[in-house]
């Protein structure tokens, strides 16, 4: 017995000494100890599970990667996806196997969320690019971008509808894969962050866009890809958290 707890046990509220009293107060010791450590475990395991998310979240920039790297160096634009998205399929493939059953459930329900909410904010980024751009009287086509990706992934001498449709599906892997990026990044995504996101496209956009495609109406693509991208990352916020509570809701439900 430590001789520290018998003298404890002496106190004028246990009265003479006590051995139960001094065992009573070890056991509150080993008990606090035990508590500690399971918040330590706990905060360990949040970290853990962080890291993976964002590691995940990460992965989903790949498309935006590859189309920097065909801009700043020039590399094949269908060279840059293939090798960007074949690394994060290694690098999340082994993050996965290592990652707990409960870690997965949660990455599912995220990439689900995120995947349905890109969508549904895509669409609404494209909505309002076309209304925009119908209330700007200048000759300005913000949807030529679409075209140029078409003609990288395929070739510039196809015809229109086959570079728009490839440029499409290039559009919306980005805007889908960023969609997914976010519900990943932010525990608690919602309209706030969602626009903070649609801006930090906006600035990766505005760096990049401007002298590769040499826009000459420069005000109007500001303005319209800048309005457009709130729109899209407040679609984006509501979306993303509307469904993840959907998707917890419905698995208690299950339970």
């Amino acid at each position: 017995m430590d001789v520290r707890l018998l003298e404890t046990a002496r106190t004028p509220e246990n009265g003479p000494y006590s051995e139960s009293a001094a065992e009573s107060q070890s056991g509150h010791i080993r008990s606090g100890s035990a508590t500690m450590k399971f918040e330590l475990t706990r905060i360990r395991w949040k970290a853990k599970r962080s890291s993976v998310f964002r590691t995940f979240g990460v992965s989903f920039l790949a498309s935006g990667a590859a189309l920097t790297v065909h801009i700043m160096s020039g590399v094949s634009l269908r060279l840059a996806i293939v090798a960007s998205i074949s690394l994060v399929a290694l690098v999340t493939g082994w993050i996965w196997r290592r990652a707990s059953t409960e870690d997965r459930s949660q990455l599912n329900r995220r990439v689900r969320a995120g995947l349905i909410a890109g969508a549904v904010a895509t669409a609404s980024y494209d909505v309002a690019k076309f209304a925009l751009s119908q209330l700007d009287p200048s000759p300005y086509n913000p949807f030529e971008a679409i075209r140029i990706f078409g003609g990288l992934l395929t070739q510039s001498s196809m015809p229109g509808v086959v570079l728009y449709g490839a440029g499409t599906v290039f559009h919306l892997l980005n805007g889908i894969s960023f969609g997914i990026a976010f519900c990943l990044l932010f525990r608690q995504p919602g309209p706030l962050k969602g626009i903070a996101w649609g801006m930090f496209l906006e600035i990766f956009q505005l760096t990049l866009f401007p002298g590769w495609l040499d826009i000459r109406f420069y005000r109007e693509f500001v303005q319209i890809s800048a309005l457009s991208h709130v729109v899209y990352g407040m679609v984006l916020g509501v979306s993303c958290r509307y469904g993840m509570k959907h998707r917890a809701t419905r698995v208690e439900a299950a339970l």
